[in-house]
């Protein structure tokens, strides 16, 4: 039990810093090219959120995991309580996968109007078939 625990907190952690990393750099570009656009502020907005919500995720895996490392026996509360403390990093790499999509599409935007609708129409195919998988993941029958 101990090693698949390990197994899936370190990769939820290391794709969760690789993501806040990419969100915070791409909103720190929005700043830096300084394009007086309507939808500028939004996208940083978004971008950041979804950067804090990435850190909160690796925050509680890797805290998880150093808390349980070396534990041997784990009674049926404490399996509860680690489900639900995952259950908290999940939800927010999840809500910080969705806003990063949502500012991928909107980015598009500040480029040009033929950029914004194609970006913003992959963006929202992405979303379609996340929210499609999300959906059937939580339905899992287990």
């Amino acid at each position: 039990m101990n090693e698949i625990l390990e197994l899936q907190s370190g990769q939820v952690a290391f794709i969760s810093s690789l993501m806040a990393g990419f969100s915070f750099s791409i909103a720190i570009q929005i700043i830096r090219i300084n394009r007086q656009h309507k939808l500028s502020s939004l996208c940083f907005s978004f971008f950041s959120l979804a950067g804090f919500a990435f850190l909160i995720a690796l925050y509680t895996d890797v805290s998880l995991n150093l808390r349980v490392l070396g534990a041997q026996n784990f009674s049926e509360a404490l399996l509860i309580e680690i489900r639900y403390i995952r259950d908290i990093g999940t939800a927010f790499a999840t809500i910080a996968l969705f806003l990063f999509t949502l500012s991928v599409g909107l980015v598009g935007w500040l480029i040009s109007r033929p950029t914004g609708f194609i970006s913003s129409l992959l963006a929202l195919l992405t979303f379609a078939v996340l929210a499609y998988t999300r959906y059937f993941i939580i339905h899992l029958p287990l």
